[in-house]
């Protein structure tokens, strides 16, 4: 009889177990962005979807976590967010920059870790402070630290960020010209060169391991966004082609967004040499992909950043995209450069009590 009663006890729990760990249902989307190049743009804000495409900013607009609280620079830009393996984790990096010091003025990143969405754990990483033996990477040659974004690494076990990084002893001579103001003469444009890195964060989520390469474009490359794709066993690389337009294999770069792939989440990437942004919409940047709920569709979404909005594209295979809608970028929602995932509905009403529209 006990062991009977046993093997029943240890059955149901295996059924709670499992119960347990079925992920909640997804019902609404949950835009993060930034929105406009001022200090007060430069802060973190909430957007709301049902269908992905169209979204409510949270809170009327005004930012959820106020970045002087988080950031070396007193600003942030493109935020990344995901949510963790454990389905109740989330993680988010972002660019420590305030543009109004200029496009050179960060060095930098930002880890931040959450359980609600609400409250957030931060750490700020200076790269010439924590990696101060590492060659190039120094104040006065590093350029720029752009875009982070995180992914999990199946293999190893571990968050990868990976990251634009631009150093001045890259730079490149194009065929542009610019004036210099000093001596009123027009002098060759050198394009800063941005190749992609990664690190792994630790357990923790606030410190992370000495940069290494991950992509190298040929010329500037920037805002990487990874994706899984699982019908094809492959990593897929978005980014976009950044710069003044050069030959790079035959190729005429535009500022547009492009695609490469690999069967490791380290690369080597090999580069489709086509955009995939709607023809003729350049310049575009900040390009993030994620799922549609409840199908087999992708959307595709970049910032068409010259021209004042949002532009949504979706796929069924995470190569051939197709244009379906322009958001309206106006009012208290003027989204840049930010990335979406998809959210409970519990967490939706937690978001809505807590910042209201």
């Amino acid at each position: 009889m006990k062991k009977i009663l046993f093997i029943f006890l240890s059955a149901a729990f295996l059924i709670v177990s499992c119960v347990a760990k079925k992920e909640a249902p997804k019902t609404a989307y949950l835009f993060c962005f930034f929105s406009n190049n001022s200090p007060e743009g430069e802060q973190i804000r909430y957007a709301i979807s049902d269908d992905g495409f169209t979204y409510r900013s949270l809170k009327d607009g005004q930012p959820v976590v106020l970045s002087d609280t988080i950031a070396l620079t007193k600003s942030v830009r493109d935020p990344h967010i995901i949510r963790g393996v454990d389905d109740k984790t989330f993680y988010m990096v972002l660019t420590d920059m305030r543009s109004s010091l200029g496009w050179q003025s960060n060095d930098g990143l930002i880890l931040m870790k959450s359980t609600d969405l609400i409250n957030w754990e931060h750490t700020a990483i200076d790269f010439p402070t924590r990696f101060p033996d590492l060659e190039g990477f120094d104040r006065e040659n590093l350029h720029a630290v752009w875009a982070p974004q995180t992914i999990w690494d199946p293999q190893e076990k571990k968050y990868m960020i990976y990251y634009s990084i631009g150093r001045h002893d890259w730079e490149y001579i194009t065929s542009d010209s610019v004036l210099d103001r000093k001596t009123g003469e027009k002098k060759p444009f050198c394009q800063p060169y941005f190749k992609i890195f990664y690190s792994y964060a630790n357990e923790d989520f606030t410190d992370i391991t000495e940069p290494r390469l991950l992509f190298d474009f040929g010329t500037a490359a920037i805002d990487g966004d990874i994706v899984r794709d699982e019908k094809n066993d492959q990593y897929v690389l978005f980014f976009k082609d950044e710069g003044r337009s050069v030959d790079n294999n035959g190729f005429k770069t535009r500022q547009g967004v492009m695609r490469a792939t690999s069967k490791n989440l380290t690369g080597p990437y090999t580069v489709e040499w086509k955009h995939l942004n709607k023809p003729d919409q350049f310049p575009v940047e900040g390009s993030s992909v994620f799922p549609l709920i409840g199908g087999e569709k992708w959307i595709l979404m970049y910032d068409c950043y010259a021209d004042g909005y949002y532009q949504f594209c979706e796929s069924t295979d995470l190569k051939n995209f197709t244009f379906v809608h322009n958001t309206a970028t106006k009012g208290n929602f003027t989204p840049r450069h930010g990335s979406v995932i998809p959210i409970t509905a519990e967490e939706r009403e937690r978001l809505e009590k807590t910042f209201g529209y």
